[in-house]
Parts: structure tokens; C-alpha cells; sequence
């Protein structure tokens, strides 16, 4: 920026245009949000760009995109938001229940069955607070995806995340009654090439199922008749006698309870998967955040 420019209330709208249409690539739909006119906001934006002393925006007759010294002003602005919020929260007095708006990320399947009904819990125990709740089992970035708080099952790849773990998830090799009745022999991993195996390919290791018996391990690379990205599509398969998947206990012990499914090999276990809940530092600063994350410990503590 050159040396006139100054934060005035005026630029500070530039700059709030311009941040509304650099993320959404799209001069009408930014007008809507800032609450103006295209050509008011193309205004603001040209006297944005007068100011700075160059484009940033690249425009065709297709799309718009942003110049590198756009991007690297939208990195400006956001961090000046969050500045902002952060400055709103820190201000706002603090008696009374804590209020806002969260965006909480977690995995799909273990999401639905394990922390749905926590996650109604809390809702009704704070009815203040709004949750923006989705259910992916795809990696997210907490920062451009602007997520409050995310579950994790498994190992944790992000460095930049304060992590807590309030349990683990054990695994095991499950078949329906009625599979083992005309299925090969099952005394031995090894035994497992000569059945039908059912794989979730959102397993860590793929097709090799690393097993193992208190010192002793064991890796078979099955061949696996059913692929899935689904937990609960390899839940059905089992269930209709497909052949034999591996089952987080979060689902499969009710079903083993109820004898609809059978645990198999039962002294080879798969390891087990923490259970992590993940923020960004200084997210557990704001009240609502912390509410959440101090109810979702407590309540997935182990009796």
C-alpha cells in the first residue's frame, strides 16, 4: 500500500466490499451481501485499487479472479476480521448465558450414531447457542473452513491444532450368523484370503489389515469383493451376509449384542483409533466454544 493510504471509515467499506467479493468471485451476489448496488460496489472497489496502486481483480467476459496482490490483500482482510470478532467477543460483557453462533465439524457415520444425541444435549442445555453442525468424513482445514471445533478418529496429521482426547475407538473383524454357516474354515488371519472381505476405503492402511494378540502381529493384504467410502454401507453388506468387514465399536457392538453380527478371530484385534476433540488456539477463548468443548469431555468420559 503507498504511503497515503489510511484506514478511514471509508476505506474501511472499500475494504469490506472488497473482502466480500474476493471470496465470492462474483460482483452481483457480493453487492447482495454488502447491501448495495453492483455499481456501487465496483465503485468502492476501483477506489480501493486507486489506492493501493494496482488491480485486484483480473476480469474476462468468463469469470473473475483474483491478482496476487488481491489475494494477498484478502489474506489482510481476514485476518483484520478475525481481529475484529475477536475484539467483539473479548468486549462484550460476560454475565449471562454465553451466546453465538458454531461451526462444529465431524466425522459422518461416528457423527450420526456417537455424538448426534450429545450434540442434542447440548442444545437443549444452552438454547442460546447456534450450532452449524456437518456430518464429512473428508479432512478439513479448520481455518478455510472456519470451524469452532472438530472431532477426529485417528491419527492427527495438524500440528497447528490444540487437541484433547476424550476416547478411543476400538475395531474388530465382524461377519453375519449366516455367512459363517457355509464360509471357510476362520482359525488363523492368515485365513482371511480364502473368504469374501468386505474393505472401507477409509481405512489408514487400505487393504492390509494389520492385526494383532498382545505381542504377536499379523498383516494380511486381502483382496476384498466390496469397496466402500461408507461405514454404514459396510455395516448392510455384513448384515446380508456379504462376507467379513471391520466394524468400530461405536456400531458394531449393538449389533454383536443382538447376535446379528459375529465377532470373528475375537484374539486378533486391529488397534485402536483415538477419539480427539481439535481447535484452533485461542478458539477455546470464546465462551460458546468453551461451553461445548467442556460439555463433549465430560460427556464422552468412560464411566
Amino acid at each position: 500500500m503507498n504511503k497515503s493510504f489510511e484506514l478511514t471509515p471509508t476505506r474501511v467499506r472499500e475494504l469490506r466490499a472488497f473482502a466480500i467479493a474476493a471470496r465470492q468471485l462474483n460482483f452481483s451476489q457480493a453487492a447482495r451481501e454488502a447491501g448495495c448496488t453492483p455499481s456501487v460496489l465496483s465503485r468502492r472497489i476501483a477506489s480501493l485499487e486507486d489506492a493501493v496502486g494496482t488491480k485486484l481483480f483480473m476480469r474476462t467476459t468468463r469469470r473473475v479472479m483474483l491478482s496476487a496482490r488481491g489475494e494477498q490483500l484478502l489474506e489482510h482482510c481476514e485476518r483484520l476480521e478475525q481481529v475484529m470478532t475477536d475484539l467483539a467477543v473479548d468486549l462484550r460483557p460476560q454475565d449471562g448465558e454465553p451466546q453465538g453462533r458454531l461451526c462444529l465439524h465431524m466425522p459422518r457415520t461416528y457423527g450420526r450414531e456417537r455424538m448426534a444425541p450429545l450434540v442434542a444435549r447440548f442444545m437443549a442445555l444452552h438454547p442460546q447457542i447456534r450450532l452449524d453442525v456437518t456430518y464429512d468424513d473428508t479432512y478439513v482445514d479448520l481455518v478455510a473452513g472456519k470451524v469452532d471445533l472438530a472431532v477426529r478418529v485417528g491419527r492427527l496429521a495438524d500440528a497447528q491444532v490444540v487437541a484433547r482426547q476424550v476416547g478411543t475407538m476400538r475395531r474388530y473383524l465382524c461377519a453375519s450368523p449366516q455367512y459363517l454357516k457355509t464360509a471357510p474354515p476362520l482359525a488363523d488371519p492368515a485365513d482371511l484370503k480364502l473368504h469374501r472381505c468386505i474393505a472401507f476405503s477409509g481405512l489408514r492402511t487400505g487393504t492390509l489389515w494389520q492385526l494383532h494378540q498382545q505381542r504377536r502381529r499379523r498383516s494380511v493384504r486381502i483382496e476384498p469383493v466390496m469397496w466402500s467410502n461408507d461405514v454404514q454401507a459396510v455395516r448392510d453388506a455384513l448384515l446380508a451376509g456379504v462376507g467379513i468387514g471391520i466394524m468400530g465399536d461405536y456400531m458394531g457392538d449393538a449389533l454383536v449384542a443382538k447376535k446379528q453380527l459375529v465377532e470373528v478371530l475375537p484374539p486378533w484385534q486391529l488397534s485402536e483409533s483415538p477419539i480427539h476433540l481439535i481447535w484452533l488456539p485461542g478458539a477455546d477463548r470464546v465462551p460458546a466454544v468453551r461451553l461445548l468443548i467442556d460439555f463433549l469431555v465430560q460427556a464422552m468420559a468412560r464411566p
